[in-house]
């Protein structure tokens, strides 16, 4: 029943982050290793491109059209879209956390408003472990929220307000957790210290079939690219069952957002592939329609 189109030929080497941008009609996501911010906007089919001197993990939306959030290998930025140039630096990691093979990783503003980011370590399959941080409005400096004992590889995030719960993907215990949110939507701990928390699935694959990115619908349910599969899975957020798969024309899918004037589409991104059997359009955005299918809300915007 999903009708799939390919929305936008970007042709990124490492194409992430999908961010739909409602107050100007725009899907952002970048190229990491590319170095590249996208901006797409479905309704005229521009498609513009900002690159920067550093990978680019993910970017975010603000409360000033026109200006989004880049997080870079250490520091999240301002970027001036029109500009196409970057500004104030609004945070940087620790040096005490590391530098070396280390970079920021998916990340998503929480409906209060805080920047929930992960940072990973591009030699995770050898078990170096990343980090969740916090950037909170008017702050300059980072929260640690997850350690490196507890978490692997932070991924995908997305919240149920009705719920009071954040949905976090990691993808090197292929586990999708669900976390009770604090005030700021920032997963958090009980009296005793520890993370009050519940695993909602596993998607063992010994690390070929990684959940990635993820979004939520407006039932609840998440939507969940597996990486190297071709598809996107929906998973119930209650019972962990699949619900849903939807297959893709490329291999490598890497993460989706919900956009649209109703939310009505969901947006992939996708990374490149190599060899004679390559998919066409590999590195591109895709845009999957789905009979009844919408997001829950738009992007939260990190206030400025």
């Amino acid at each position: 029943m999903a009708k799939v189109e390919l929305a936008c030929d970007a042709q990124c080497d490492l194409g992430e982050s999908p961010v739909w941008d409602d107050a100007t009609g725009t899907v952002y996501f970048v190229d990491i290793n590319g170095k590249t911010i996208h901006a797409f906007v479905p309704a005229t089919g521009a498609h513009n491109t900002i690159t920067l001197d550093q990978a680019v993990a993910t970017i975010v939306p603000t409360s000033r059209p026109g200006t989004i959030l880049a997080a870079l290998e250490r520091e999240v930025v301002e970027v001036d879209v029109a500009a196409g140039t970057t500004g104030r630096v609004l945070a940087t990691t620790p040096e005490a956390h590391g530098v070396e093979g280390l970079r920021f990783n998916d990340g998503k503003v929480s409906p209060q408003g805080s920047l929930l980011v992960g940072r990973m370590h591009t030699k995770w399959r050898e078990g170096k472990r990343g980090r969740l941080y916090r950037l909170d409005p008017g702050s300059s400096e980072f929260g640690e929220v997850l350690s490196p004992e507890e978490v692997y590889l932070p991924n995908g995030m997305a919240w149920d307000e009705a719920k009071g719960v954040v949905y976090f993907a990691d993808s090197g215990t292929e586990t999708v957790v669900e976390y009770q949110a604090d005030a700021q939507g920032i997963p958090r701990r009980g009296e005793d210290g520890r993370l009050l928390a519940r695993t909602v699935c596993r998607l063992p694959s010994e690390h070929k079939y990684v959940p990635d990115g993820l979004t939520i619908d407006n039932a609840g349910n998440l939507w969940i690219a597996l990486g190297e599969s071709s598809t996107i899975v929906c998973i119930d957020s209650q019972t962990g069952k699949e619900l849903q798969r939807v297959t893709l024309p490329v291999k490598r899918p890497t993460a989706c957002t919900f956009g649209g004037e109703q939310l009505e589409h969901l947006y992939i991104t996708t990374r490149v592939e190599t060899g004679a059997d390559a998919s066409p359009n590999h590195g591109g955005l895709f845009k999957v329609t789905i009979p009844g299918v919408k997001g829950v809300a738009a992007a939260y915007k990190f206030p400025l």
